[in-house]
């Protein structure tokens, strides 16, 4: 079985710190979200590297040992989508399945738009953003966080009295000593906090609300979307009714007993729907040629 090997790439004139098997008949991108790095999929790479699949997990910029730049716009959706594209042309990956949470999802569901590159698409607790930009009072009980994430203050807050915030908010996070070990050292927070400056929620909310959002692409990508009964962060519909957007297969699975971060709290029950869908989709791909 081929093992992960990590190395610094530079892409489109930023760092980034990429693990990759570099061997297997499929190949699969595994993108991580706030606040998290490429470890997050420590139980998916151990099950997609014994079923044979090459696999590819960078760290997102600004995340883990990626580089940060200091321009927020280096961090808007359509530069970190190229990066991601370069990436797999600097790799020699023709096609590839992508698998993705949070803001990895956010990411995947427009590289899913904008890229024919993708076999297929998982996300992972966040669903299409035309759904998570409806408002009503019981979404913006969950949203609550977009707005924190991007003030000014929100480094300070959440290191304060040895980071009390982001323990509560981490709260179900299984790493989460390690998590606030690293993420609470001077700088952290803060280069994680250009991503989100970069594309600001609440910017993208009252477009919404006015009507000047544009017309969401058709997802032209078989599609899986997974959410979990104990999420605190993202409540179902957001998920459920993304298939709308789907203008191919689309299949829904709820993950049960488990919060946000799912992979980690139930990883049999993520690797079996996750490895049943690439097999479905490799047969159905099969069968067309």
């Amino acid at each position: 079985m081929n093992t992960l090997k990590a190395a610094m790439m530079e892409i489109n004139g930023v760092q980034y710190y990429v693990r990759d098997s570099g061997a297997g008949e499929e190949s699969v991108l595994l993108l991580h979200g706030w606040p998290d790095n490429g470890n997050l999929w420590q139980y998916q790479i151990t099950g997609l590297l014994k079923h044979g699949y090459r696999v590819i997990c960078p760290d997102l910029l600004g995340y883990g040992l990626s580089g940060t730049p200091t321009d927020i716009s280096r961090y808007q959706l359509p530069n970190l989508v190229n990066d991601m594209i370069t990436l797999l042309a600097k790799l020699e990956v023709e096609k590839i399945h992508c698998i993705a949470h949070d803001y990895g999802a956010v990411i995947g569901w427009e590289l899913a738009a904008h890229t024919q590159k993708l076999q297929s698409f998982s996300a992972m607790s966040v669903g299409h953003l035309a759904e998570i930009l409806k408002i009503s009072h019981e979404n913006l009980q969950f949203q609550w966080i977009y707005f924190l994430n991007i003030h000014d203050l929100s480094p300070q807050i959440y290191r304060a009295n040895n980071g009390y915030l982001l323990r509560e908010v981490l709260r179900s996070h299984p790493h989460r000593e390690v998590i606030l070990e690293n993420t609470l050292k001077p700088g952290v927070l803060e280069n994680m906090q250009r991503l989100e400056r970069a594309n600001p929620v609440p910017n993208y909310l009252l477009a919404a609300l006015v009507g000047e959002l544009p017309e969401p692409l058709p997802i032209k990508v078989p599609t899986l979307g997974i959410w979990s009964n104990q999420d605190g962060f993202l409540w179902e519909s957001q998920m459920k009714d993304s298939g709308k957007y789907v203008s191919t297969e689309w299949q829904y699975e709820k993950i049960t007993e488990a919060g946000h971060w799912f992979m980690l709290e139930q990883p049999e029950q993520t690797n079996k729907l996750l490895l049943n869908w690439l097999k479905k989709q490799s047969l159905l791909n099969t069968n067309q040629w």
